[in-house]
């Protein structure tokens, strides 16, 4: 199901803590019930395999089962957040239902196969119509990680495709900043370390992939001049330290990041249009 209903479009509402769990509480329930957890797991309506019970202790550090019995101080973001994770590990869509026979001549219906790649996407969709109403709006990824959702018309920037260029030296380090600026766990050291990643990519675009075939002189100038300027990747008594970080980190990655795609399109296309 992929429609968005009149509320959510137009009433973002922003959930309480208690609510979150409320939520979460229910998103298990929908796909325990449809036996989305079934196949990895054993999970059903009126089964819940001790194996599961200790896995999750062990992975998450606390008994999440039964859901809707958490004592209050372990409502917590970080516990309900590492749970939507935990589940979207375990997700796989049943298909048919059909009458099967065991070793033994026993007759009993079961789902003859599983899809894990829809079941997870199943999940995800239905988990990001929770997680966009916490706090500023956060999403599920496709990797199975709780990210920031980005502020509100920078997001395209997030869900653009990361060219094939060069896998290794760009288009990885491009996700990795990527992830690093996305986390839930994010730092101002992280999102440091992500703006540096991201002028580390330039700095192997001028070396090994033209970028200056397709900046001026100045514009390249710029990007490093900005790293250097705020403290980013070396360290002398002229560099700027005493600026607002969280706001100036947030400028400095959107213009990397913005200026990477633009940057990386263009060689593309330069390459295409000399090869012709």
């Amino acid at each position: 199901m992929t429609r968005e209903y009149y509320n959510s479009r137009h009433a973002r509402h922003e959930l309480r803590l208690d609510e979150l769990h409320a939520r979460v509480s229910s998103l298990f329930a929908l796909f325990r019930d449809r036996n989305f957890l079934k196949e990895k797991t054993g999970l059903t309506d009126n089964y819940l395999p001790n194996a599961l019970r200790h896995e999750a202790t062990v992975y998450l550090g606390f008994s999440p089962f039964p859901f809707d019995r958490w004592p209050a101080n372990e409502i917590t973001e970080n516990n309900l957040l590492g749970m939507i994770e935990f589940l979207y590990d375990r997700v796989s869509k049943p298909g048919k239902l059909t009458l099967q026979t065991d070793e033994s001549g026993y007759d009993f219906h079961d789902f003859e196969s599983y899809d894990e790649e829809a079941g997870k996407a199943e999940f995800r969709q239905a988990a990001n119509a929770v997680l966009s109403n916490w706090k500023t709006g956060y999403e599920l990824s496709a990797g199975g990680d709780v990210q920031e959702k980005g502020t509100a018309g920078l997001q395209y920037l997030f869900d653009a495709n990361i060219p094939a260029l060069d896998e290794v030296n760009v288009d990885s380090q491009v996700r990795l900043a990527i992830a690093k600026w996305r986390s839930r766990r994010s730092t101002n050291t992280d999102k440091k370390e992500a703006v540096r990643i991201l002028a580390d990519v330039f700095e192997y675009l001028k070396k090994a992939h033209g970028l200056q075939s397709v900046l001026d002189k100045q514009d390249e100038s710029d990007l490093f001049h900005i790293v250097n300027t705020f403290a980013i990747r070396h360290h002398n008594p002229k560099q700027k330290t005493g600026y607002d970080k969280g706001i100036w980190y947030a400028w400095m990655f959107h213009f990397y990041l913005a200026t990477y795609h633009a940057s990386v399109r263009l060689i593309l296309k330069r390459r295409l249009t000399s090869s012709v």
